[in-house]
C-alpha cells in the first residue's frame, strides 16, 4: 500500500471521530446557531460558523478529499483568525482537525 492510501485512511478514520465526538458539544451547546443569542462572544460566534463548514467538509472529504480537505482547513483558519485576532487566543484542541484536513488535501497531491 503506498503513502497516499495510509494518508488517507487515517484521514477518514480521523474525521469520523472528530464527527462522533464533536457533534454532541455543537448541539450540546444550547442554540447552535451562530449570531442568535446576544450573550455569545465573538469566540463563540466564529466558532459555530465554523463548526458545520468543518463537519460537511470532514463528510464530503470521503467522496472529495480534496474539496473536503479544504472545507476543513479554510474554515478552521478563519475561525481561528477571527478568535486571535479578537484577543481570545489560538484555540488548540482545534488544530486536531486542522491536521485532518491537511492530511486529506495532502493525499491528493499530485492527483490532476
Amino acid at each position: 500500500m503506498n503513502i497516499k492510501l495510509w494518508a488517507r485512511w487515517i484521514a477518514r478514520i480521523a474525521g469520523i471521530a472528530i464527527v462522533v465526538l464533536f457533534l454532541p458539544f455543537y448541539f450540546g451547546y444550547g442554540n447552535p446557531l451562530p449570531f442568535l443569542n446576544p450573550d455569545y462572544t465573538v469566540h463563540d460566534n466564529a466558532w459555530l460558523t465554523a463548526f458545520p463548514f468543518v463537519f460537511v467538509g470532514l463528510i464530503l472529504a470521503w467522496r472529495y478529499p480534496r474539496i473536503g480537505g479544504y472545507m476543513v482547513v479554510l474554515a478552521i483558519l478563519a475561525a481561528q483568525t477571527v478568535t486571535f485576532f479578537s484577543g481570545y487566543g489560538l484555540v488548540i484542541p482545534m488544530i486536531i482537525p486542522l491536521l485532518v484536513g491537511f492530511l486529506f488535501v495532502a493525499s491528493e497531491m499530485g492527483k490532476a
